[in-house]
C-alpha cells in the first residue's frame, strides 16, 4: 500500500517552511508519496476555508495528522505503522 502525505500550505510561511523540512527528513527514512497544497491557489477555496489560520496541516491517506508543527518521532511513527498495515 502507498502512503500519501499531504501537506497543505501557502506562500511566505515560516512555520510551513520548518514543518516540511521534518517531513523530508522523515522521508527519507520512510517512503510514501508527498502532495503539496497551496491553499492561497486557485481551485483550494475548500482548503483555504478549513485550514486558514492552521496551516501547516499533514495529512496520512486524507485523515488529518496534525497541524501547525510537525513531530519528527511521531510522524515518523505513524508512518511506520501505515506501512505495517496497523491502525493502532
Amino acid at each position: 500500500m502507498t502512503i500519501r502525505v499531504t501537506f497543505f500550505t501557502k506562500p511566505d510561511c515560516t512555520l510551513c517552511n520548518a514543518a516540511l523540512y521534518v517531513v523530508e527528513r522523515v522521508r527519507g527514512r520512510v517512503s510514501f508519496e508527498l502532495e503539496s497544497v497551496d491553499i492561497s491557489a486557485p481551485g483550494q477555496e475548500r482548503w483555504f476555508d478549513a485550514y486558514k489560520h492552521d496551516i501547516p496541516v499533514v495529512h496520512i491517506n486524507g485523515v488529518a495528522f496534525c497541524r501547525h508543527r510537525v513531530d519528527e518521532r511521531a510522524l515518523s511513527d505513524e508512518l511506520l505503522r501505515c506501512a505495517a498495515g496497523r491502525r493502532d
